[in-house]
């Protein structure tokens, strides 16, 4: 800072000597996609409402607080002893009395404009239990979420007898998960029976059971700047002001431009918060002070192509009112706060011009409030991902520009050389290449 501005600033801990660290590994996100349809769910794709074989146990029984989550009954063990959601279950048994029914399975006369089988109404208890017959014929690239809508609870849902997912109380018709690779196994592709077995109770008020299959929108993000969720805690500069009224003398001074003198900041580790949470890696005494950060970071000339080809995105998670600098100019803002999420913006190609090869650098400032604080920042390149069965590898159909970077056959990035890797396959520029080494 320069020495005016200096006098009024407090810095509260002792610095240490700057050591970048390394950026973060590649990683492959899921996005739910209602469009991807895999197998239609009520919630989702109510427009194709689905059959399945269902056991209600409802005696018509009103409500009480000393019922809240009671399991009223089950449906009982088949012939050979196999319980209910068990893949080779048998319904034949003249005492098991299943109901072939069509979904959406509510205790509404209709859902979504389409006729409800109502296993339970308004007020009254009950037990849903379902099994769903589907096959699929040919192996699901990439990851598969399953819809899990439920109200109320307890419920769970089984994938060919195996238990995959359960919810201990509440309800949400919205909810779904992204199936691990181990869960998605279950499934079989060759064209052979799956079964999707459900249970849902009901307390009181509205009802509804539900599943499905969607295949996830997959993404490859590489970060130039991680965040604490996909990396370790992040190396910068960072300045603690006494006021908020000192902002304006150290926006005058340019404290986020190029030709800041950086020998007064304090080296240190981020994310900063006030209180003991996921963002406490450095305390900031939020209540208080203002806080100034600095982040550098360096960029290749293959970096800055394949920038100005994809697309961009800066994260934020913040308490409160950010102000962020790319190189000296200011790129974004926002208001108040954004709890422990993460605001995402796109950067324009007037932003990502202001980019260059070497040192960048990325700031912001943060207002002292009276409640909490903290901040999470990082700056990541997104790329359309593309799974081929064996592996995965990163493409944005054919507009990103070759750049040598190396991925394993799980999709991350080893770097823009093969010097040194163990013997085996790699992807380079979207081609697999064998290191004989």
């Amino acid at each position: 800072m320069r020495q005016t501005l200096r006098k009024r600033m407090l810095w509260l801990c002792m610095a240490s000597a700057v050591a970048l660290t390394a950026q973060a590994q590649d990683i492959v996100t899921s996005t739910f996609n209602a469009n991807n349809v895999i197998l239609p769910s009520s919630q989702y794709t109510p427009d194709k409402p689905y059959d399945a074989w269902v056991y209600v146990v409802n005696n018509n029984e009103r409500y009480t607080d000393d019922k809240y989550n009671v399991v009223l009954g089950t449906p009982p063990d088949d012939a050979q002893g196999r319980p209910w959601y068990a893949y080779d279950y048998e319904m034949t048994d003249d005492n098991i009395t299943w109901t072939e029914a069509t979904a959406p399975f509510s205790s509404d006369e209709s859902y979504k404009s389409h006729t409800s089988y109502r296993w339970a109404v308004s007020e009254i208890m009950a037990d849903m239990y379902m099994r769903r017959s589907f096959t699929l014929d040919g192996d699901i690239p990439g990851t598969v979420y399953m819809t899990v809508g439920h109200d109320d609870a307890p419920s769970e849902w089984y994938i060919n007898g195996t238990k995959i997912h359960t919810v201990a109380d509440g309800w949400n018709n919205d909810e779904y998960i992204l199936l691990t690779d181990e869960q998605k196994a279950l499934l079989k592709t060759d064209g052979t029976e799956n079964i999707i077995a459900v249970h849902v109770h009901q307390n009181w008020g509205g009802a509804f059971a539900d599943c499905g299959l969607y295949a996830a929108d997959m993404a490859l993000e590489h970060p130039y700047l991680n965040t604490i969720t996909n990396g370790d805690p992040w190396d910068c500069l960072y300045y603690t002001l006494n006021y908020n009224s000192d902002m304006t003398d150290a926006d005058n001074a340019k404290w986020y431009g190029d030709s800041e003198d950086e020998s007064d900041w304090i080296a240190g580790k981020g994310p900063f918060s006030n209180d003991d949470n996921m963002f406490y890696t450095t305390e900031w005494g939020s209540q208080v002070h203002p806080i100034l950060i600095r982040r550098h970071f360096n960029l290749t000339a293959a970096d800055i192509e394949a920038i100005n080809a994809g697309k961009l995105v800066l994260t934020c998670s913040y308490d409160e009112n950010p102000t962020m600098y790319l190189n000296g100019s200011k790129i974004w803002s926002a208001m108040g706060w954004n709890d422990n999420n993460y605001a995402e913006q796109s950067l324009r190609s007037t932003i990502k011009k202001k980019l260059r090869v070497g040192d960048n650098i990325l700031a912001v400032s943060l207002t002292q409030g009276g409640g909490g604080g903290h901040i999470d920042y990082g700056l990541k390149l997104v790329s359309p991902y593309t799974p081929t069965g064996i592996g995965s590898v990163a493409t944005d159909g054919g507009t990103r520009p070759a750049d040598n970077r190396v991925y394993d056959l799980s999709g991350r990035c080893l770097g823009t050389s093969t010097e040194g890797l163990a013997r085996g396959i790699y992807i380079v520029n979207g081609k697999k290449i064998t290191v004989n080494k």
